[in-house]
């Protein structure tokens, strides 16, 4: 398995369990990934261009490390994502209609996905739905994007907790 920006770390982490102790010394951020909610969610849809977004590193640093752990030629011509978008003006219009906290959907075994998509599919156009988490969730927030969502992602605190509001357009 070459190792590209968009490669699952899923199937990575299957294929070649050993790179798990290269993330994880890259950033204490992916010891996470030794969760076995985690590891049968998130890492089955995200990518390493969003784990690397997740752990606050440079997508070509962590394709490399990953790479020169395979013996693979070091190369990565993918483009680091964007973190930083402008607030947009329906962020601060009211209140989201509901909050949830994707730890504790994790924790009882849910994908937090699946129920923001069904807060999102119970509310009238415009409304807000918000989910807290521990980590910026790449995967999420790219999946509700491909969905048509209008969605935007801010850090709360230096302890690197993140809120997801998404909403259907007007």
């Amino acid at each position: 398995m070459n190792v590209s920006a968009a490669t699952k770390i899923g199937p990575l982490l299957d294929a070649h369990p050993e790179l798990e102790a290269v993330l994880v010394e890259l950033s204490p951020e992916f010891r996470r990934l030794s969760n076995p909610i985690l590891r049968r969610t998130v890492a089955r849809i995200a990518t390493v261009a969003q784990a690397a977004q997740i752990a606050g590193l440079a997508v070509p640093d962590v394709v490399n490390a990953l790479r020169r752990a395979l013996g693979q030629p070091l190369s990565c011509n993918g483009e680091e994502p964007a973190l930083a978008a402008p607030r947009p003006t329906w962020v601060g219009e009211g209140a989201p209609v509901a909050t949830l906290d994707a730890e504790e959907i994790l924790g009882r075994g849910g994908t937090p996905l699946g129920e923001v998509v069904a807060q999102l599919a119970a509310t009238e156009p415009g409304q807000v739905v918000a989910l807290r988490a521990p980590f910026y969730p790449a995967p999420l927030v790219d999946a509700l994007r491909d969905k048509a969502y209008e969605v935007y992602a801010e850090k709360n605190d230096a302890a690197g907790s993140w809120t997801v509001l998404a909403r259907q357009a007007p």
